[in-house]
């Protein structure tokens, strides 16, 4: 395992991943072909993310969140522009309020796998999420900072819930996303990591296995949060990222004692349940068909 990277970037420095839907500009329905016909293969800052319906933009490495909104308000308008060239538009959300059934798969090997592995539970995560990326500088560091990040995380979940709707129906709860991602093999709480060995043992050797809502990235050597929703409002993901931020770097500085995880669960699921943020409770408000229309108008906005 190489753990050189921690520390080669500035400490405590952000990169952040934002989850993105394709969706026709007519009908704001997802796209079935939209990845592949709009960018055809990934880069560096546009990338593909399990369905052809998505993409995912990401910031280069940077200091504040104020760098990062510009950077992802950026990639965000590129994204549309070129999707608009397809008569395709973009949404930011956490799940579509409206849409039903399959969206096809993009074909890349680790997702074939997936599919190869999981059957059809794979196609139920139609669901996105904001991921922030906060640079550690050494490995045990990074290891003091997963575990003591932990009892901030479903409070992380709550202020980010942007995911009430699920197969056009009001789910019951502010977060379905953070329902939906338990039904993959790393998904929701972190298993406890007290060396980078179980690190190893938890992973399998495959760093592609990080669906926990918290993970150490030693290719990056950085920790990753992706516990919450992907927001609507750019401003809602600088905040989030700015607060991930916080949390993290004074994590690492306090350490603590491990995170009880059936307690953590407890608190994940009111999180998801219940909420806190306010864009689940504007969606509610409005309804599926008038909250699809929303989304679509403010997430360039």
């Amino acid at each position: 395992m190489d753990l050189s990277r921690f520390g080669a970037a500035p400490p405590w420095s952000l990169g952040v991943e934002e989850e993105l839907m394709l969706v026709d500009v007519e009908t704001l329905e997802p796209a079935g072909d939209g990845f592949s016909r709009v960018f055809g293969e990934a880069t560096e800052r546009i990338k593909p993310e399990l369905f052809e319906s998505f993409v995912e933009i990401t910031t280069r490495v940077v200091q504040t969140s104020e760098e990062a909104e510009a950077e992802l308000r950026s990639l965000r308008h590129e994204v549309a522009e070129r999707a608009a060239e397809h008569g395709l538009a973009v949404l930011a959300t956490g799940s579509h309020p409206t849409a039903r059934g399959r969206v096809p798969i993009v074909p890349v090997k680790r997702y074939e796998r997936l599919k190869a592995e999981l059957g059809p539970r794979l196609y139920r995560q139609r669901v996105c999420g904001l991921h922030v990326h906060v640079a550690v500088p050494n490995p045990d560091l990074c290891l003091r900072a997963f575990e003591s990040v932990l009892p901030g995380l479903p409070g992380l979940l709550a202020a980010s819930v942007n995911s009430p709707y699920w197969d056009g129906e009001a789910s019951g709860r502010r977060s379905i996303r953070s329902q939906i991602l338990l039904e993959m093999p790393t998904g929701g709480t972190p298993p406890l990591l007290r060396s980078w060995d179980d690190w190893q043992a938890a992973t399998r050797g495959d760093s592609t296995r990080r669906h926990w809502d918290a993970w150490p990235r030693p290719e990056y050597g950085t920790l990753e949060v992706r516990v919450m929703d992907q927001p609507t409002s750019l401003r809602r993901t600088v905040e989030l990222a700015a607060e991930v931020q916080r949390l993290v770097r004074e994590a690492a500085e306090t350490g603590g004692e491990p995170f009880d995880r059936d307690e953590y669960a407890t608190q994940l699921e009111a999180a998801g349940r219940a909420g806190g943020g306010p864009e689940a409770e504007r969606q509610l408000e409005l309804g599926p068909d008038a909250a699809v229309r929303e989304i679509a108008a403010r997430t360039l906005g």
